[in-house]
């Protein structure tokens, strides 16, 4: 089956009262084209007006031809890394021993197959992947200006050290995207980047991935 987003809502809410309790409150919710895994879950942390602000995301891939079980399953282990964010509970690594608990007991009582991992080899891809991925730099400006960069992947540190020189940016934040929209961007290696409108900045970096900020690295499980 295709994997939409509408899709995921629908799934994360049934199992959100079958086995969580209705007591996570929806993530944002995304479908990638990852390769290496099926699932991910993302917890972004900010700080606004002096205050520490937590959001979550979690992610699964459309890119493998897989059973609707095995997504299923695959959204529930994420959901379990969400569930242990979420409630600041403590473990003994990504898939610690409460997370292993935790993934037994709902295999036991729901009888479903959540695995710590997948061998991406046993599955075939759904359909030739003619996508790419872009690493976006997104800036906001102390002028109120956005501006959107396509960025060489080799380069991220030394363009990290040169917007934190650079007094008039007062906000950025990387990001992972296959969106077409970055198709014609040149993929730069200085600290070039196109203005564009705040809504159209608002609609992109909403649909994109984040995987580093000014505060550091964005977490991944």
């Amino acid at each position: 089956m295709e994997i939409t987003v509408a899709y995921l809502q629908e799934a994360f809410r049934k199992y959100n009262e079958e086995i969580f309790g209705n007591t996570l409150p929806i993530p944002n919710l995304k479908v990638s084209n990852a390769k290496r895994r099926l699932g991910s879950m993302h917890c972004r942390i900010q700080k606004t007006w002096g205050k520490m602000h937590r959001s979550f995301t979690i992610v699964v891939s459309s890119y493998y031809d897989v059973p609707l079980s095995l997504i299923e399953d695959t959204l529930i282990h994420e959901m379990i890394h969400y569930e242990i964010a979420y409630k600041k509970l403590k473990d003994t690594s990504a898939h610690g021993t409460l997370f292993r608990q935790r993934m037994d007991e709902i295999n036991r009582k729901h009888h479903r197959n959540i695995t710590i991992s997948k061998r991406m080899t046993d599955y075939a891809p759904r359909k030739n992947d003619p996508t790419e991925t872009y690493l976006v730099l997104a800036i906001e400006m102390n002028d109120g200006s956005h501006l959107l960069s396509s960025v060489a992947r080799t380069v991220l540190a030394d363009l990290e050290r040169q917007i934190k020189r650079v007094e008039k940016i007062s906000n950025f934040c990387w990001y992972v995207t296959q969106n077409a929209y970055f198709r014609n961007f040149p993929k730069v290696r200085t600290l070039r980047a196109r203005s564009v409108s705040a809504e159209v900045f608002s609609n992109l970096t909403a649909q994109m991935t984040p995987v580093r900020d000014k505060n550091g690295w964005v977490e991944t499980l």
